[in-house]
């Protein structure tokens, strides 16, 4: 039972953080429709959608395949990472 809530919650808390990241750097630009929609996107948009979801299906996938603990975390903060670096990137190398 400990697994699912802590998996929840650590999705939950990876979709707060991005929605709240990307609405606030990218409000000019419409926020996160802009983010998610933008149609045809550059590759490094693609990337950063890419890593968006990763962290997602790490979150929900490793309790199934190891123990919760620091590893878990290292795994799961390391793709947040990620993710917010490659938002960096979108951010500097698209022009406004």
């Amino acid at each position: 039972m400990h697994h699912i809530l802590i998996t929840i919650v650590v999705v939950v808390a990876i979709v707060l953080i991005h929605f709240s990241y990307v609405d606030f750097r990218f409000r000019y630009r419409e926020g996160m429709a802009w983010f998610w929609l933008l149609n045809p996107a550059p590759p490094i948009m693609w990337f950063a959608r890419l890593t968006a979801l990763l962290p997602v299906i790490a979150a929900i996938a490793c309790p199934f395949f190891m123990d919760l603990g620091e590893t878990y975390g290292l795994i799961v903060g390391g793709l947040v990472l990620l993710h917010f670096i490659t938002l960096i990137l979108v951010e500097v190398l698209e022009p406004r």
